[in-house]
């Protein structure tokens, strides 16, 4: 009977003893790939604009809409245009605020509706911006759009 207590106690121990190397090591390797990681530079981000491309923010147009009458909107956006003279880039963010504006006169709150509407009114006020610059808009960015 003391020979079978002895095994059970010397098997205990050698398993304490294994279990705790495996932490050891187990808890290296964590620290090894943690150091890895903070060591490691990120991969710079991919931008889908050229060096020269600059975003230029809107002044913040309110306008009403066309249906209802009583409903107004108030939009603030950017837009993504090629390099320019800052007064040149003055110019065009008025005249594209008065297409905004037009737009927005002509448009009923249904069209807004959902993001299908968004991405609607988004794709065309980017269409009217680069044919009023001749392409040097490339995308009309939308930051916020509240409807009253």
């Amino acid at each position: 009977m003391m020979r079978l207590i002895a095994a059970i106690v010397v098997l205990t121990l050698v398993a304490i003893g294994a279990g705790a190397l495996a932490g050891l090591h187990l808890f290296a390797a964590a620290e090894r790939v943690a150091d890895a990681k903070k060591s490691a530079t990120p991969p710079p981000i991919a931008s889908s604009y050229a060096g020269s491309a600059r975003l230029r923010k809107l002044s913040p147009i309110v306008t009403n809409l066309a249906a209802p009458a009583n409903n107004w909107a108030r939009v603030e956006a950017s837009m993504v245009t090629e390099s320019m003279s800052d007064e040149d880039a003055g110019i065009l963010a008025a005249h594209i605020s008065e297409d905004i504006i037009t737009y927005l006169r002509s448009a009923s709150v249904g069209q807004f509706e959902g993001s299908r509407g968004l991405q609607h009114l988004r794709d065309d006020l980017t269409e009217r911006a680069n044919i009023r610059s001749s392409g040097k808009v490339r995308e009309l960015i939308i930051e916020t759009l509240v409807i009253q």
